[in-house]
């Protein structure tokens, strides 16, 4: 901000000069009449082509511009034939001069700028994201690069599994879930456009709930996240879904392996007022019966948002999800990590509604307002149950303040209510997983939780104190009246730049998550601290890097013994050291990420401190894709190659070493907890993407990809049989991940 010198002269000449500008604007007017002008418009985005709001696009020779607004959009009319200068410029991003030329027609031109590392960014775009000046260990994909490696499953989710710190499953049909830094799944904070979901998956955690195609970017930070998030110990992840277009409609449809999908968007009123419908469903279901002798899933969801644009400083939007799924499968003689009974069924759906508003360039507040239902009922082998019930409503609201352009407060305030039925019952060893042996204890679930009630509130700031140091501190209360929950999550994260290119990044902080309601007995919150130490390095606007060390100190962690007394005796770490090379643009991309942890935990019904179930130590991904340029490109030559690697150490498991018969049945003798480890895993798919023009503005796209190019045979678990006739009463029967798998689907845009 700039401010006038005092003195009335200076006042005087400004007001001078508006009125040349006035007149001269008049005359250029009159003399234009009855001439042909045109105009320049188009979308003002980053690199991950995100956005970028309250932009500028000015042209010098003729003093023309315009602002972005909430779209990115911008729009520069009464423009004769020429060739223009353009200068496109937002706090953050570096300036960048451009040319365009006008040729009897209206120009669509879009802008993508690209970001600068001193410097704050603009002020609705800093306030929308998750990730502040400060944050490290933050990664964040858009759209295009979610859609070419979201996998045959077409979840966005599945992205982040070639990320560092990542560990799931591995296997194509095997969950989703993700695991971060050796914690477990439920220490991430799943946010839908900044706001609380609760387990965002189908079928138990085999696909996620997102959609890719309403997708604007998904933001992740593995730790050291700031204070205007909490209540979870491990991860927040953020997937921005994106507005309809306000200026034209456009459509999708496609048909995949795992599912097809459409898509419809477009202006209710132009520049005022969008809509954005996207719906999937599973097919496999409407060719196989319930005769199948494997699990068919069976879903639908639809996606939605209507996005209103009031003025220049005001944007509201409603946007939702609702869903249905089930499975019913029920067979005599399962293959092995079948269960012999799998019947689920049930229904989710999530609103939000949003005030996004500036107020002059120094505050920007987001108020949120969200309604989620779910119900489920499942029934899992043979004896495993579940059933449940869960209604949850939320206010939040984000203040951002701006000092300056170096100095910014951030405040906000959240409140969630809500209810739970929850009734069945699970294994009470959780290491103990096998659906279909009768001789496991189960514990039993009955809890009526009505009226739970959690409150929030934040204060951070976020600035350049000294030209070169970064700073972002701030502390987090979240509070459960009716538990007695009181928590206190000061947090600090500072990065130094050493260079034009490079600089230096540590965090710390405490982290609590509440634990489970249906506890009786006295206990406090989960709690984990967060120490993170990084190095950063760019070597060009396309190429940057990073190194970071961690460890996570848990403590107070929610543990029973074996009279299952709860008590928060529980403790753990994990630690590690992450490398990330990553390519953004260009005909050739991806990445490689690396990381190599340690993670413990004290294990229930044992009271030892033993390698936790999620510990990976070695995680290797290569991901890297080649996009073909041609001046004329026939539709049989691909446009796209890519190519994705994993390996991964295997996870500890508890062996059985015997079995014993007590007259009601054979019962399994298990070796030591966690004490062996599954065979290494490595998996490599290969995908390619054919692209054709249809008509103007259409487009076709098709794809092949094969899963387990090499057709690694990578052990996903093991089920056992007891009986005289094998060695030790048992014989154990491994399964695995999927083999080569080859399959394809085509989409058309228009």
């Amino acid at each position: 901000m700039y401010k006038l010198a005092k003195g009335s002269n200076l006042n005087l000449l400004f007001k001078m000069k508006n009125i040349l500008f006035t007149f001269f604007g008049i005359i250029a007017a009159i003399f234009s009449f009855g001439q042909n002008t045109f105009k320049i418009s188009g979308t003002i985005t980053n690199q991950n082509q995100e956005p970028l709001i309250g932009a500028t696009v000015f042209m010098p020779a003729n003093a023309k511009g315009d602002a972005s607004n909430f779209n990115g959009r911008y729009e520069i009319t009464g423009l004769e034939n020429g060739k223009y200068i353009l200068v496109a410029s937002v706090l953050g991003y570096r300036t960048d001069t451009l040319f365009v030329e006008i040729q009897q027609a209206d120009v669509i031109f879009d802008v993508q700028l690209q970001e600068q590392a001193t410097d704050l960014q603009g002020l609705e775009v800093v306030a929308e994201r998750i990730t502040e000046r400060t944050s490290i260990s933050n990664i964040s994909f858009g759209k295009a690069a979610l859609q070419t490696s979201h996998g045959l499953t077409e979840d966005p989710l599945r992205t982040l599994a070639a990320l560092p710190g990542i560990g799931r499953g591995g296997d194509l049909f095997s969950p989703s879930q993700i695991y971060v830094r050796g914690g477990a799944p439920e220490e991430n904070l799943f946010l839908m456009d900044n706001n609380k979901i609760y387990f965002p998956y189908y079928f138990g955690g085999q696909k996620s709930i997102f959609n890719t195609d309403a997708t604007e970017s998904i933001e992740l930070l593995t730790g050291g996240f700031s204070a205007a998030y909490g209540n979870h110990l491990s991860s927040v992840l953020n997937v921005k879904t994106r507005d309809g277009d306000f200026e034209q409609y456009r459509g999708m449809a496609s048909i995949g392996f795992y599912n097809s999908a459409a898509l419809f968007e477009g202006p209710v009123v132009k520049e005022k007022l969008s809509v954005l419908v996207a719906v999937r469903r599973t097919y496999l279901d409407l060719f196989l019966d319930e005769s199948a002798d494997f699990p068919v899933p069976s879903f639908g969801d639809v996606t939605y948002k209507i996005s209103y644009n009031i003025n220049d400083n005001h944007n509201l939007s409603l946007s939702g999800l609702s869903s249905e799924e089930s499975i019913n499968f029920l067979t005599a003689e399962p293959e092995p990590g079948l269960p012999n009974r799998l019947e689920t069924g049930g229904n989710n759906h999530f609103q939000s509604l949003q005030l996004k508003s500036s107020f002059g360039s120094k505050i920007y507040n987001k108020l949120s307002l969200t309604n989620a239902l779910s119900n489920s009922a499942n029934k899992i082998g043979s004896n495993i149950e579940l059933n449940i019930d869960g209604w949850q409503m939320g206010l939040r609201d984000d203040l951002t303040y701006y000092i300056s352009n170096k100095h910014k407060l951030k405040t906000g305030i959240e409140w969630q209510y809500g209810s739970i039925d929850f009734m069945g019952n699970l294994p009470l060893d959780p290491l103990q997983t096998d659906p279909n042996d009768t001789t496991i204890v189960l514990r039993n679930f009955n809890i009526h939780d009505k009226g739970e009630s959690i409150r929030s509130a934040y204060i951070l700031y976020d600035g350049n104190p000294f030209p070169k140091l970064g700073i972002n501190a701030g502390i987090r209360l979240d509070q459960n009246p009716r538990r007695n929950y009181t928590d206190f999550s000061p947090r600090l994260a500072v990065n130094y730049q050493l260079t034009e290119k490079s600089k230096i990044r540590f965090s710390t902080g405490i982290f609590h998550q509440f634990p489970e309601s249906d506890r009786e007995e006295d206990l406090i919150s989960n709690k984990a601290i967060h120490y993170i130490l990084g190095y950063e390095y760019r070597f060009s606007n396309q190429l940057y890097g990073w190194i970071e060390a961690y460890h996570k100190d848990y403590q107070d962690l929610v543990y029973y013994d074996e009279q299952l007394r709860y008590s928060n005796d529980g403790e753990g770490m994990a630690r590690g050291i992450e490398l990330f090379l990553r390519k953004e643009k260009g005909d050739f991309r991806g990445w490689i990420a690396y990381s190599f942890s340690h993670s413990e935990r004290r294990i229930p019904l044992l009271d030892e401190v033993e390698d936790f179930e999620f510990d990976q130590r070695h995680i290797l991904n290569v991901v890297a894709e080649y996009h073909l340029k041609l001046e004329e490109h026939p539709w049989y030559i691909p446009t796209l190659f890519q190519a994705n690697f994993r390996y991964a150490d295997g996870t500890p498991y508890t062996p059985v070493v015997g079995a014993e018969n007590f007259g009601a049945g054979w019962m399994p003798i298990q070796g030591e907890p966690l004490s062996v480890r599954n065979s290494d895993y490595q998996n490599l798919n290969l995908r390619v993407e054919w692209s054709i023009k249809i008509g103007k503005k259409g487009r076709g796209t098709s794809f092949m990809e094969v899963w387990n190019l090499l057709n690694a045979k990578n052990i996903l678990g093991r089920s056992y049989q007891y009986g005289n006739e094998f060695p030790n009463n048992f014989t154990e029967q491994p399964y695995y991940t999927a083999s080569i798998l080859p399959a394809g689907g085509f989409r058309v845009e228009f």
